[in-house]
């Protein structure tokens, strides 16, 4: 026998009633139960005592019940139950590195009674476990400890304070960057090395004047402004700015590099750029400023500066499917074999010295003149990018493009004279469009067959010329191109080193694939929607469909689009052939899995630690991660710039705190992990009836005790310390 509860609801409510219940088998020999008695409704407690009951009946002992002989006393109950341990650990980490003391140093002395300064801990605390809006953190702050740990008064902390230390903490924060290098080197010592990189973030809103709406690091078109860091090895930042949304990033890059050159604590310290900085105008900054840099040559500038790239032994790899880790193999194996070293599985390094690089200048240049002629030299210098491509000396219009100072999207723009007729292109170099717009030629551009271009520029040059106010049509666009008769530049020498990531050689082929298989996929349908009777784009729709997708992918140059006319069903209709330009696609994929580092010639480390230090620039990488998730810098909720300035400081101060709890607690958890296991610990507040107020904490568990005891901070558990603290406080 056995007590069984059965539970019923009714009208949302559920009551639970006791029977006893005995096991016997049917005349089948099937197990079954049945009902002996039902007991009625029933307590837990009830059922318990009667389950007691029966198993002792069952085994013929005696229950004996205690009497009680008091009514039990009620537990006290808190008034409060605080955040405590998490937010305490971080305000400990605060106080190691003297943050308090510099914070107080570096803002201006005010007789407010609430110290500024504890206003920035309690801020920057927040950011690191509960980010939000400053309006928030007036809500958050009372439901913590960090009033009492603090000694700040929670109705002194409001929004009006909050944003008057604002403005005090962006004023300061110079001087604050200054005494954090510092401070890191009297608690660490010298630097090992350094690393600079730019990201961005977004706005609720329209943002401050320094936003600008452009495309993020995501690829979202959004109000954003840009953030310059440089770190150390350990990720603690050194150097921070908030710069324009437009601004260049190699352009600002360039700036903060140019202002710490000549700093002591920079000198003689490897700094690690990204990419962006590989290319010579970058690099001869770089040496100008004397800095120990590493970094890599943007891959149009491989030639430039070397031809011991053995690229030809993995010239014609051919991809196997679901083959990875034999393609990687292979590809190790022939580079290998190509003279590289073998540091590791996916590093095969060479190291190629002191290289030199003097053809600055391969493009010809138009000159500036003060004539109306500025077309021709557009065309020339059309033709000149091209020449240069064609003979090797760039991979791309783009970077040929680069090295007379023109971008990407301005170099496309000019190339548009590219789909113009030989005739014609030949016209405009011998002065027939000589006082002529480049927007009145690329309209001629867009017309899709050869005649109706000639017959357009003919008509073109037949036209008046419309008045305008400047002889030259082409605006400000070539304004930063050096005339032909520029001196040229003192030779450029850096120090080379080759390395090989057969893993990424692999990627790269593969993605590469992908993308050729997407423009067939493009092709295929466009011809599909063509052939059909409903199909009403015409020849200029289509090439405009094609450019576009062709621009969206970055394959302009290695396709080469023809538009014929076919009969379908006794209808004519449009086919399109996407043909491959196999040369140029070659010249393209011929650098992949290689990358050249380039550093200070001065700079005495070897070959594969140069690799592993470029590849270690993660440091700063790992920095934005932690200011965009865990301290969430974006998106920004603030509309002007100082208030945005300081909100970044904030979260500079916070990575500052998340890095070193990171690596405190490295090989135990991350501190994203820490931070949630200790905030279950809690301070509970009791108020007796006459007055008096204790304090005591959560007890501690198994975990948190061991991150308290890696961190060497096991007191702030003690609930006797504790409770002295929060008296002094």
């Amino acid at each position: 026998m056995h007590i069984r509860v059965s539970r019923v609801t009714r009208q949302g409510k559920t009551y639970e009633y006791a029977q006893l219940v005995e096991s016997f088998r049917r005349p089948d020999g099937m197990p079954a139960h049945r009902v002996v008695a039902n007991l009625g409704q029933a307590t837990s407690l009830e059922v318990e005592n009667l389950r007691t009951a029966l198993g002792a009946a069952l085994e013929r002992k005696r229950v004996v019940v205690a009497r009680t002989t008091a009514t039990a006393k009620a537990a006290p109950q808190p008034v409060a139950n605080l955040r405590y341990l998490d937010v305490s650990v971080l305000l400990e980490l605060w106080r190691a590195w003297g943050l308090d003391d510099l914070v107080r140093a570096v803002m201006k002395p005010s007789d407010a009674v609430v110290d500024a300064s504890s206003v920035v801990a309690a801020l920057c605390i927040q950011r690191c476990v509960d980010p939000g809006s400053k309006l928030y953190a007036t809500a958050w702050l009372p439901r913590t400890a960090l009033p009492q740990l603090l000694a700040l008064p929670v109705e002194s902390f409001n929004n009006t304070r909050v944003h008057r230390v604002l403005d005090e903490l962006d004023a300061a924060a110079a001087s604050l960057m200054r005494r954090l290098v510092e401070r890191y080197q009297a608690h660490e010592g010298a630097f090992a090395s350094l690393f600079i990189d730019v990201t961005d973030t977004w706005f609720v809103g329209e943002g401050p004047a320094l936003a600008d709406r452009a495309k993020t690091k995501e690829g979202r078109v959004e109000r954003k402004i840009g953030i310059v860091l440089l770190c150390n090895q350990q990720g603690y930042p050194l150097r921070w700015e908030v710069i324009h949304g437009r601004e260049s990033e190699v352009t600002a890059m360039g700036r903060m590099l140019g202002l710490i050159g000549g700093l002591p604590w920079a000198q003689q310290v490897p700094l690690v750029c990204d990419r962006a900085m590989g290319r010579t105008a970058q690099l001869r900054q770089l040496l100008a400023a004397g800095l120990h840099f590493v970094t890599a040559l943007t891959i149009s500038e491989y030639d430039a500066y070397t031809s011991r790239i053995p690229h030809q032994v993995v010239a014609d790899f051919e991809l196997r499917d679901g083959q990875d880790e034999d393609d990687i193999a292979e590809a190790a194996r022939l580079i290998e074999a190509a003279g590289l070293q073998r540091v590791e599985d996916h590093l095969f390094v060479m190291d190629l010295g002191i290289v030199e690089r003097v053809d600055e200048d391969s493009v010809e240049q138009p000159a500036l003149a003060s004539d109306d002629d500025a077309l021709a030299k557009l065309m020339q210098l059309v033709r000149s990018v091209d020449e240069a491509v064609a003979a090797g000396r760039y991979t791309s219009q783009a970077s040929a493009g680069r090295a007379v100072g023109l971008s990407k999207a301005v170099m496309w723009r000019y190339g548009r004279l590219r789909r113009l007729p030989s005739s014609v292109q030949q016209a405009i170099l011998d002065g027939e469009a000589r006082g002529r717009s480049l927007d009145e030629v690329i309209r001629i551009t867009r017309l899709g067959d050869a005649q109706q271009q000639c017959e357009a520029f003919a008509a073109l040059v037949a036209s008046p010329l419309a008045r305008r106010a400047s002889a030259w049509p082409l605006g400000v666009a070539l304004r930063g191109a050096a005339p032909t008769g520029a001196p040229a530049h003192e030779p450029l020498r850096v120090r080379a080193v080759l390395y090989f990531n057969p893993q990424l050689f692999v990627d790269q082929r593969r993605r590469a694939r992908h993308r050729l298989a997407a423009i067939a996929d493009f092709t295929n349908d466009l011809n599909t929607r063509l052939v059909s009777p409903r199909s009403r784009m015409q020849r200029d729709q289509i090439a405009a469909a094609i450019d576009r997708q062709l621009r969206k992918d970055d394959l302009l140059e290695v396709f080469t689009p023809v538009i014929t006319e076919r009969q379908v069903a006794g209808a004519t209709r449009f086919h399109v052939e996407l043909r491959l330009e196999q040369a140029r696609w070659a010249r393209r994929r011929r650098f992949d899995g290689f990358n050249v580092v380039v550093t200070h010639p001065d700079l005495k480390r070897s070959a594969s630690d140069l690799c592993r230090l470029y590849r270690a620039k993660d440091v700063v990488e790992k920095d934005f991660q932690t200011i965009k998730s865990f301290v969430e810098l974006r998106p920004v909720r603030h509309h002007t710039d100082a208030k945005v300035r300081a909100h970044v400081t904030l979260c500079m101060l916070a990575l500052l705190l998340q890095r070193t709890l990171e690596h405190k607690l490295a090989g135990l958890c991350s501190a994203k992990a820490a931070l949630e296991l200790l905030a279950t610990t809690h301070l509970n507040r009791y108020a007796g009836s006459d007055g008096t107020v204790a304090h005591v904490v959560t007890r501690t568990d198994v975990a948190q005790n061991k991150i308290l005891r890696a961190l060497r901070l096991s007191h702030l558990a003690d609930y006797q310390e504790m409770a002295e603290r929060i008296a002094s406080a």
